[in-house]
């Protein structure tokens, strides 16, 4: 067992969370690395959540707050954590029970320089494996090569992730969108872009991720679609003109490079979002979407 000299923090932003909520902090509590911190941020939940999390006051820190929204939330955790490495983790998940273990171990080996993410399994509302969902490997690209990726698309599954605490020591903050599903793609653009984090692919499974109707990040997929643009343009904007100017080229290149059937799904799923209504196309965007982002 590695030697748990580091303390890891794991952030759960809770929001009437009621259902799932227990299955996620046995989670992490029942991890082989003990040196751990687990904060909950209750923020204004009107079910039984804060029930449940009392339940767990004498293993687990409890912030509440009324209801601001999930960055509000996850800068609230982040201000009062004090481990080595920072763990954004949903209150609808599941950790593995040596998942801490095995990404403080390869964090370890690579540096702090590193956001480390991995492979999922995809589960649903009853614990029900549905199939195992596998990144795309990018770990022999450069940090300018990984973020041209980021910039034209490529989404990660923050459940997944791993973080340095010292981003957040330099002053970085989640910021409160008009779209809080966009949090995570800003999270890593601004990480990748603008702070010059690396990213780095376990190729194992180490989160269930839980699939439901009622979660945020399958409500309003076409609006969030379209605000992701506007994520990437205002993190462009931040650049001087020679580092724009590179990310621009570089990525009119990769898109010139890119095979026909990535082309002709990417143009499907720009015609989707103009003419389907919101109703009939969420099913059919995350199935979508979900093709695009393995074949990348």
């Amino acid at each position: 067992m590695l030697i748990a000299n580091d303390k890891v923090s794991i952030i759960i932003p809770v929001y009437n969370s009621e259902i799932f909520l227990r299955d996620s902090l046995e989670s992490a509590l029942q991890q082989t690395y003990s040196n751990i911190e687990i904060i909950c941020i209750d923020d204004g939940s009107t079910d039984k959540s804060p029930e449940i999390l009392k339940q767990y006051s004498d293993k687990v820190t409890i912030f509440t707050q009324k209801n601001q929204g999930l960055a509000s939330a996850l800068n609230t955790g982040i201000k009062e954590m004090t481990g080595k490495w920072f763990k954004w983790f949903s209150p609808d998940d599941i950790l593995y029970p040596q998942t801490i273990e095995i990404l403080v171990k390869k964090a370890n080996e690579l540096g702090g320089n590193y956001i480390i993410y991995s492979n999922w399994e995809i589960i649903d509302e009853n614990n029900h494996h549905l199939r195992n969902f596998s990144e795309s490997n990018y770990n022999d690209l450069n940090e300018f090569d990984f973020n041209v990726r980021l910039l034209d698309g490529q989404q990660i599954n923050v459940n997944t992730c791993f973080v340095p605490s010292w981003l957040f020591e330099k002053g970085y903050m989640f910021k409160k969108l008009k779209d809080p599903v966009a949090l995570d793609y800003d999270f890593f653009l601004r990480a990748g872009i603008l702070y010059g984090l690396r990213f780095h692919l376990i190729s194992k499974v180490l989160v269930k991720y839980r699939i439901h109707m009622n979660q945020l990040s399958h409500k309003k997929i076409l609006n969030s679609l379209f605000f992701l643009n506007e994520v990437r343009d205002d993190i462009l904007s931040q650049l001087d003109d020679l580092q724009l100017n590179s990310y621009q080229t570089a990525l009119n290149q990769f898109n010139k490079k890119k095979s026909i059937s990535k082309k002709t799904m990417e143009i499907g799923l720009n015609f989707m979002k103009k003419i389907f209504p919101e109703e009939i196309t969420d099913k059919i965007l995350i199935y979508y979407l979900n093709k695009i982002r393995k074949s990348r």
